[in-house]
């Protein structure tokens, strides 16, 4: 039997996937699921997600609220998509990975094992993430996937640009200058580990 967990008023609860009954169970929660579309053992699924035709859902897999998965993508084992976040077609999520809460991911964008992209952000199409970097400071969280740019809250910049930018923005956004000095400390890490992934790839 292949059972997958849906949100109930006790909570996460077991439902046998292959059972009639749980299509009427999808339904009253607004959970479609494609044609050929794969469910992994032990899945859970959140009110009002989208699973595109010929998608594969691994063991284990977390997919949000009102979460999309496009056609023909594939989210790993142990992999959790955040609510509303969008997975692209053909995008592939690697097990035990982290996409955020209203993120996009484009199509045949390529996120690998246990990376951690955070809320809101946007992956391009095609693109490939396989390192990154999550931070949660004292102010607003750091994001770097490896492409030469850092989320900081809401604003996305180069490494070099946050270098040149980063007092005058923090001082917009009422930064004290420990705090300042702080996500300073983020971006030298995050242009650490930018200059690994450079050396690697001469």
């Amino acid at each position: 039997m292949k059972t997958i967990y849906l949100l109930t008023e006790t909570g996460w609860s077991p439902f046998d996937y292959d059972d009639p009954k749980t299509k009427d169970e999808l339904s009253q929660r607004g959970i479609t699921i494609g044609d050929r579309a794969s469910i992994g053992n032990r899945a859970s699924i959140g009110d009002g997600a989208s699973i595109g035709n010929g998608a594969s859902i691994g063991y284990r897999a977390s997919i949000g609220y009102g979460a999309s998965i496009g056609d023909g993508a594939s989210i790993g084992y142990g992999a959790s998509i955040g609510y509303r976040a969008s997975i692209g077609y053909r995008a592939s999520i690697g097990y035990g990975a982290s996409i955020g809460y209203g993120a996009s991911i484009g199509y045949g964008a390529s996120i690998g094992d246990e990376a951690s992209i955070g809320n809101e952000a946007s992956i391009g199409d095609e693109a490939s993430i396989v390192k990154s970097i999550y931070i949660t400071g004292s102010q607003h969280t750091v994001n770097w996937y490896g492409t030469g740019e850092i989320h900081i809250g809401c604003y996305k910049k180069s490494i070099s640009t946050w270098k040149r930018v980063y007092k005058e923005v923090g001082k917009d956004n009422g930064y004290t200058k420990d705090e300042i000095k702080e996500y300073y400390g983020y971006i030298k890490i995050c242009e650490d580990a930018q200059k690994t992934i450079n050396t690697t790839e001469q």
